[in-house]
């Protein structure tokens, strides 16, 4: 029985071996300097590697859905498309997949902070070719908001989707044991988000909380043609029309089934195309546009939507209320990323976006409750932003950030002036007083929402 590990090892040993050969070759028979053979045996392997992901992009280009005007991209978007869906590749497949076994780590109640909400344990199920190590960029926020979760390794690798079913059967039961829950929310990445709806088909929905599927080809994909294995078979879309075995599985679903999903998917899968294959019909559908298929997993925007997510989740035997919304908007990346990191584990559903566009295109699929901007972004500046969204959605309050108040002083003083933005913070800004200030908006969302 082959497992992805073995598999992604083996690949490992063959790349080392051409590499070797290649700077070999390159020190005897043509003269280069050992530092320079062996920089070019590298080089080859990442070129190749390289090709690879440039090539998954051009293939399923054939076979591609419409991109909607707010998600398209330019060469610039393009090129870090690439380049991070190239790191992510390459990262897993080279070095988290290959050391990664399944694993489950358990939180007791009394060392979840008394702020945060009661959480569902989640359970990780990854995609065809894939473990465990999928998840290394997601389970360390699972671990900061102290969320109990359990990760399964789906094998044979070229196995029947239905197959996988008593393996995620097992761990639910396993964890809902080790946590006392009854409930769990499943995680799950590509063919992973198949596996899932597979095993509600056998054995219902009792013990769902919520399923979370990332990058999943609800109804086919045209690059399935090029894989091997029952579940590649399973997973086929041919001219638009997805195999018998999902039009069965989605014959199986009723409604009350599909209000259980989410299903967060990119305008730029490379994998899943048609993309809008990942719509699913009757779920909670989440777009992002600029992701590749594997950089799903670690992309800081889609962690955040799948992080805020599992914060609306509570125990089915208490009430339901969905925990309000914040949205972070940002063109710098890393600032996004220390931004969310600051507001982490405060019971608050974390969106993040990249620009001003971006940010309209968030509000108008979902209510949210407070916006942060920053001001100085190319395109739509922050103050122009707030100014749309307090027309817009007039209800969210709105906080403007930014690092230099000589730049563009007079459009932030109108700003506040004009009510567009309610509160003025400046760069760099401490967590404390962004902490507070957060606290305050919502506090005041909530005094309005109970009058």
């Amino acid at each position: 029985m082959m497992s992805a590990r073995r598999m992604l090892r083996k690949f490992l040993l063959v790349q080392a071996l051409a590499g070797t050969a290649i700077a070999l070759a390159a020190w005897r028979w043509f003269g280069a300097a050992p530092w320079a053979a062996v920089a070019l045996g590298l080089a080859s392997v990442v070129l190749v590697r390289l090709a690879i992901n440039m090539n998954n992009f051009l293939v399923s280009a054939c076979f591609a859905s419409p991109t909607p005007p707010e998600f398209r991209i330019g060469w610039a978007g393009r090129v870090r498309l690439l380049a991070e869906e190239f790191k992510s590749s390459m990262l897993h497949t080279s070095w988290f997949m290959p050391r990664a076994t399944a694993c489950m780590r358990v939180y007791e109640s009394s060392l979840v902070p008394a702020h945060v909400p009661p959480h569902a344990p989640v359970l990780l199920v990854h995609g065809y070719g894939c473990n465990s190590g999928y998840w290394s960029y997601l389970i360390p926020r699972l671990d900061r908001a102290r969320i109990s979760h359990a990760s399964v390794d789906l094998e044979p690798v070229l196995g029947d989707i239905d197959g996988y079913v008593p393996l995620v059967q097992q761990a639910v039961e396993e964890l809902c044991r080790a946590t006392g829950a009854g409930q769990v929310a499943l995680v799950a990445h590509s063919m992973g988000g198949l596996v899932v709806r597979a095993w509600m088909r056998v054995h219902g929905t009792a013990r769902v909380a919520r399923v979370i599927t990332l990058g999943s080809p609800h109804h086919g994909t045209g690059m399935a043609k090029f894989g091997r294995g029952p579940n590649v078979v399973q997973m086929r879309c041919n001219r638009g029309v997805a195999s018998d075995w999902l039009q069965e599985l989605g014959r199986s679903e009723d409604p009350a089934t599909r209000a259980l999903i989410t299903s967060i998917y990119t305008h730029h899968d490379n994998i899943v195309s048609p993309q809008t294959s990942s719509h699913l019909p009757g779920a909670r559908n989440i777009e992002f546009g600029g992701v590749g298929h594997v950089a799903l997993g670690c992309n800081a925007r889609v962690l955040d939507a799948v992080m805020g997510e599992l914060a609306a989740l509570s125990p089915r035997s208490m009430p339901h209320t969905p925990a309000p919304s914040l949205l972070l908007v940002d063109d710098d990346a890393f600032m996004r990323e220390l931004l969310a990191d600051a507001v982490q584990g405060q019971g608050w559903r974390v969106l993040t976006a990249a620009s001003g566009a971006e940010a309209l295109a968030v509000l108008a699929r979902e209510p949210v409750a407070v916006v942060v901007s920053d001001h100085v972004m190319p395109g739509l500046r922050g103050a122009a932003l707030l100014e749309q969204v307090r027309q817009r959605y007039p209800g969210a309050y709105r906080i403007l950030l930014s690092g230099s108040q000589d730049e563009g002083a007079v459009e932030i003083t109108s700003a506040l002036a004009s009510g567009a933005a309610h509160r003025f913070l400046a760069k760099p800004w401490s967590g404390a007083v962004l902490l507070a200030a957060l606290h305050e908006a919502f506090g005041l969302q909530q005094a309005r929402a109970a009058l």
